[in-house]
Formats: C-alpha cells, sequence, structure tokens
C-alpha cells in the first residue's frame, strides 16, 4: 500500500543553527506551552506540500531562509524537498537532508499543479500515491479538472480553526469549492474519479446565456428589419424581380459577349497591321538600298568587261602583228627583236577572255538577283497602301463597336447591380427568418432539468461502511455514547446516535473530526485505497483543556464535560500508537499525554522555556555586530512569541 512518511523537517540560515524536528513512523505527538511553534510546524508542513506561503514573520524565524522537509516515498524512497522561505518553487533532493549535497544536482520543481506536465511538486507525490491524472467535478453539472495534490490537503492536514469548526470536516467553507471537496472525498473512498463523467448545462448559466442570445438575435432581427424596410419596400416582389432580372442578363450577357468577340478580333488584327505595316516600310527601305547598290556593281562589272576586251583585242592584233615585217623599217619577222615573247601576249589574252567570262557569269546572278529585288519593291509598293486602307477600315469598325461594347457593358452593370441587390434583399429575408426561428428554439429551450444531471453523491453502501470505521473508531477511544454513526449525504458529515455531529460543542467536535480524519485514513489503508498515509492533527483533544490556562476557548459545555470525563484522551493515544507501521500521525496538543505513551510513540516536548526544548526555533540573540549597528528604536522591547 503506497503511502508517504514524513522524517524531518528542519530550518537553515547562513548564520544560524539549524532547527530541525524528527518525525517516526507511528505516533508523533509535540506538545506543551502554547506560542511555542507546535501550530507554525503545521503550517510549515503545509508551506512544504504547496502552500503558497509566507509562513508567519515571527521573530524567532529570522534568520532562517529555507525549509527542508525529508520523506519517504513509495517508489522514489528517501528524498528531501527544500523551498525557500521566500516562496517560490522546490528543490528535490536524493537522501534525507537540511543542507546542499556537493556535487549533487536537485530536481527543480514548479509548486503549482500542471494537469500535463510532470516537473511540479503536485504530480510528483500524486503519481506516487497512484492518483496523477485522476479528475473531479467542479460542480453539480459535472464540469471537471485534474486533481492537484493540494485537494487532498485536508485529508492529512488539520489545523486548529479547522478542526473544532461547524462544517464538515471535508469542507473548507467556501461554498463554491463544496462540489470538488465532496468530489475527492468521493474519489478516496470509492477509488473512482469523475472522468466518465458528462457535464450538463448549468441551469443560471444556461438562463443567463440564453437571454443573451435572445437579446443578440432581436438585436440582429432589429437591424435586418430596418434594412428591408429602407431599401427594399417592394420585398414581396424579389423572387419576381431577380427572375426576370436573370432573364434579361441572359440576353444582355449573350449580346455583350458577342460585342466581345467582334472587339478582340477586330483589335487582334490591328495589332497585326500595327506591325505588318512599319515591317513593310523598314523592307521597302532594305530592298531598294540594295537595288541602289546592286546596280552600282552591275555597272563595274561592265566597265570591267570593257577594259578587259579591250586587252584582249589588243592583244590579238599584236599576235597578228608579230607574223609580218615590221611596218616601220621593213624587218622580216625573223629580224625583228621584241621586249616582249608572244607566248606572254598569249597568255594575258587568255586570262582577259577567263575573267571576262566570270565577271560575266557574276552580272547574271547579280542581274538576277536586282529582278527579285525589284519585283519584291514592286509587290511591297503595291501592298502597302493595301494594309494602310485596312487598318483605317479597322480603326473605324472599332470606333464604331466601341460605343456599342461600353453601352452593352453599362447596361450589364446596371442588371448585376439590380441583381446583386434583389439577391441581397432574398437573402435578408432568409437570415431574418431564421433568426425569427432560432428566436423561437431559444424560446422554447430549457435548461437540463435535475433528474438528468450527473449523480456525484457517495454511493449509500460506501458511505454506511464509512459510518461503520467512524463508529468503530469511536468506540476504540471509549467516546460516550451507543456509537451509532450515521453519513448525512446532505451535509457530508455525520450523525452520531442521532445528533448532528456539529451541534456538539467544539470539544466534541475536535474529537470527532479526529475520528473522521482517522477513520478515513484507515478505511483507504485497509482496501488498498490511496491515501497519503500519514495525518496532522492541531489540538483534536480540546476538550481537556484547562478553562484557566486557556480562557479565550470558553467554558466546557455539558457535552464537553461529559466527555472530559471520560478516557478518551488516553485510549485515543493508545489506538493511534497501535497503528505504527500501518499509517503515521503527528499530534500537537496543549494536554499533558499519558505517562506511559513515551515507549509507543515519539514525544517532543516544547517547554516553552528553559529545561527541556524551548519550541520549534530555540531563542537566539542578536550577532553582536547587529546589537552595535542597531539604533535604540530599531531594538524591540521583547520579542515576539512563536506562533502556536
Amino acid at each position: 500500500m503506497s503511502r508517504i512518511v514524513l522524517r524531518h523537517l528542519a530550518f537553515t540560515g547562513p548564520e544560524v543553527e539549524i532547527a530541525k524536528l524528527e518525525f517516526e513512523d507511528r505516533l508523533n505527538l509535540i506538545w506543551g506551552a502554547s506560542n511555542t511553534g507546535k501550530s507554525f510546524t503545521l503550517k510549515a508542513l503545509d508551506y512544504m506540500f504547496g502552500g503558497k506561503g509566507p509562513l508567519p514573520d515571527i521573530n524567532e524565524r529570522r534568520g532562517y531562509d529555507t525549509v527542508w522537509l525529508a520523506l519517504t516515498l513509495p517508489a522514489g524512497g528517501d528524498v528531501t524537498l527544500s523551498r525557500s522561505l521566500s516562496a517560490g518553487g522546490f528543490l528535490l533532493h536524493q537522501g534525507h537532508v537540511s543542507e546542499p549535497v556537493p556535487d549533487a544536482e536537485p530536481r527543480q520543481l514548479r509548486s503549482i499543479h500542471d494537469p500535463v506536465d510532470d516537473a511540479n511538486l503536485s504530480a510528483l507525490l500524486l503519481t506516487e500515491l497512484g492518483l496523477r491524472h485522476k479528475t473531479i467535478a467542479t460542480n453539480a453539472y459535472g464540469v471537471t479538472r485534474s486533481l492537484s495534490f493540494r485537494d487532498l490537503e485536508s485529508t492529512f492536514l488539520v489545523d486548529e480553526t479547522s478542526i473544532q469548526i461547524e462544517r464538515s470536516p471535508i469542507e473548507g467553507g467556501q461554498r463554491d469549492d463544496r462540489t470538488t471537496e465532496r468530489s475527492v472525498f468521493r474519489l478516496l473512498l470509492t477509488g473512482l474519479d469523475d472522468s466518465a463523467v458528462i457535464a450538463v448545462d448549468d441551469p443560471k448559466k444556461f438562463n443567463v446565456a440564453k437571454q443573451v442570445k435572445l437579446e443578440l438575435i432581436q438585436d440582429m432581427l432589429a437591424e435586418i428589419e430596418a434594412t428591408i424596410e429602407a431599401d427594399y419596400p417592394d420585398a414581396d416582389s424579389l423572387v419576381d424581380q431577380l427572375e426576370r432580372l436573370e432573364n434579361s442578363l441572359d440576353g444582355t450577357s449573350a449580346a455583350f459577349r458577342r460585342l466581345q468577340t467582334s472587339m478582340r478580333s477586330l483589335l487582334a488584327e490591328k495589332h497585326q497591321l500595327s506591325k505588318l505595316i512599319p515591317e513593310a516600310r523598314v523592307r521597302l527601305d532594305e530592298v531598294g538600298l540594295h537595288i541602289d547598290r546592286f546596280e552600282q556593281l552591275q555597272g563595274v562589272y561592265g566597265s570591267d568587261v570593257q577594259r578587259l576586251e579591250a586587252l584582249e583585242e589588243a592583244g590579238l592584233l599584236l599576235e597578228i602583228a608579230s607574223s609580218r615585217d615590221c611596218p616601220l623599217c621593213g624587218a622580216a619577222p625573223d629580224a625583228q627583236k621584241h621586249h616582249d615573247d608572244e607566248h606572254d601576249i598569249q597568255r594575258v589574252r587568255e586570262a582577259a577572255v577567263v575573267e571576262i567570262a566570270a565577271i560575266r557569269r557574276h552580272s547574271d546572278d547579280l542581274e538576277l538577283s536586282l529582278t527579285e529585288l525589284r519585283t519584291e519593291r514592286a509587290q511591297l509598293l503595291a501592298q502597302l497602301p493595301e494594309l494602310e486602307g485596312r487598318l483605317s477600315r479597322l480603326e473605324i469598325d472599332i470606333g464604331d463597336l466601341a460605343p456599342q461594347a461600353n453601352q452593352s457593358e453599362t447596361a450589364l452593370s446596371a442588371l448585376l447591380n439590380a441583381r446583386d441587390k434583389a439577391k441581397r434583399g432574398l437573402s435578408l429575408i432568409n437570415q431574418r427568418a431564421e433568426l425569427q426561428q432560432r428566436r423561437e428554439l431559444f424560446e422554447r429551450s430549457k435548461a437540463t432539468p435535475r433528474s438528468e444531471r450527473p449523480n456525484l453523491a457517495l454511493p449509500g453502501t460506501i458511505a454506511h461502511e464509512f459510518s461503520k470505521m467512524v463508529s468503530a473508531v469511536l468506540e476504540l477511544w471509549g467516546f460516550p455514547g451507543e456509537h451509532h454513526v450515521d453519513f448525512d449525504d446532505v451535509q457530508y458529515d455525520l450523525k452520531i446516535d442521532g445528533k448532528a455531529r456539529v451541534a456538539n460543542g467544539k470539544g466534541v467536535r475536535a474529537v470527532t473530526h479526529a475520528a473522521f480524519k482517522v477513520a478515513l485514513l484507515l478505511y483507504c489503508r485497509e482496501r488498498g485505497l490511496p491515501h497519503p498515509g500519514f495525518l496532522v492533527l492541531d489540538t483534536p483533544l480540546l476538550t481537556y483543556r484547562d478553562p484557566l490556562k486557556k480562557p479565550e476557548a470558553g467554558e466546557l459545555g455539558a457535552d464537553e464535560a461529559a466527555l472530559a470525563a471520560t478516557s478518551v484522551k488516553d485510549r485515543f493515544f493508545a489506538h493511534l500508537a497501535s497503528l505504527s507501521g500501518i499509517a503515521q500521525f503527528i499530534i500537537l496538543e496543549n494536554v499533558d499525554p499519558p505517562e506511559d505513551l513515551s515507549g509507543s510513540a515519539r514525544v517532543e516536548v516544547f517547554s516553552g522555556g528553559p529545561g527541556g526544548r524551548p519550541g520549534l526555533f530555540a531563542p537566539r540573540p542578536l550577532p553582536r555586530m547587529a546589537l552595535a549597528d542597531a539604533e535604540p528604536e530599531d531594538q524591540p522591547d521583547e520579542p515576539e512569541r512563536q506562533d502556536d
């Protein structure tokens, strides 16, 4: 069975001696005079289990800056939690320590519960108890949230005020928390959480939301009605108008599309002509330039041919003259001497003939090109006026179609606007109808009836078994009466021998509250149900107070006097001591314990003065330096007493 065991509570500071309180895994009694730190011990334990703090700023705790709580966890073993007295998160150390361990790296834990992240104290302790990711209901309508370890606080820590107050032992006094506290109690007794609960509407919230929605719908209806009245005086004929507009749109759209098609075709042709005409003009200029150059080249070819023909003819004459007598001197051909050989003249003539033939071939080719260029120029000259004329006619046609297209577009736009307005009007009418329908539905809607709310009551058989456990505890303690205990499922409290528990005096309420919490612990232990496994009770034996020593508690009532006359005190301690190894108890008391208790329990006496332990913190003088530096008005007249 998983349970947590407290081992020690310690306070440390840089210039003070450690203040340490040891606990054993059995009954631990801390008793003695008032104002010695017993109740401060409980507050410190609450602080180390996730309480927000801060702790009371009493003189005795000054100089201390860290609290250490050593624990033995079911799975985690021996660990120690440390926390600054300035609040904030925790450090988790391995082993039972009261100072940092060299080279150790303690794990950081946040103080706030997180249902998802495990790096917080609540997640660690709930996991150790097998209660991680449990769900509890927070109201009677089944709204749930994740269980936090702080939800278990009242099951293991009971302060002096809570133990005697006139309310259920499981409730903290806040009405809004009542369902949550009862859900936690039910979880402990049954082992079942509320994760299967299906939430229903809270009637108050439902009615408020319903009224808000109705007002919103009414405002929307009013706005729509005003728009319809202002913009659609003929709202009843909107359907016919829309039908006529759709028909007109079909014809107008078709005409507009035809005009668009014609315009696109004309514009495309105009674009093409706008490119062709400049290209033709450029080409005409290029052709004219080529013709001029080719004609000049042809002239050069003609001149070259004439020059070569003259050379060839001169050579021929020279060849003929070489075989005759010299016309000047009458010398015979054999007697004549020439500077050039007749064979050279022959070669020159042949070369001239070859060159003439080549030039004439080039001239013929050039003439063919000239013919083609002249033909192309004639075609361009004939084509340009035709293209320019076509462009002019296209511009006229486009100019004629543009107004028609604009008129058609304007008509189409007007029809579209009219159609959209008609559609918007019909949409508003439809919205009005839908809102009216929703308004009727909301007006007829009702909150979930009580009979359909989730049943969050403690099962009767479980309540009966728990009542029997309380009865057994009271009987073992020697509580006066028949010990007939019933569970009041309305108040979530006990009726003892037919009388409501809270109807007794505060001393009787304290004892029966203690019996309730002890019975809860034993019930869970016997059935293997999760429970922290320890219980801290502050002043459960208030009945045995001395009215002279504790006048603020008031005189004993008749029921308290009857209880004080019994042996409940002795049997209370004997019973808790007998549970060693099953559960751990820490009792904070003012009354004297039984004389033989020290053999079966750890007893710590806070004497309030010299002789024994004065209190949780030993009185300490201020350091010499502090006394020397302190101003007279800064020195207190007398130290504050430790909180009880």
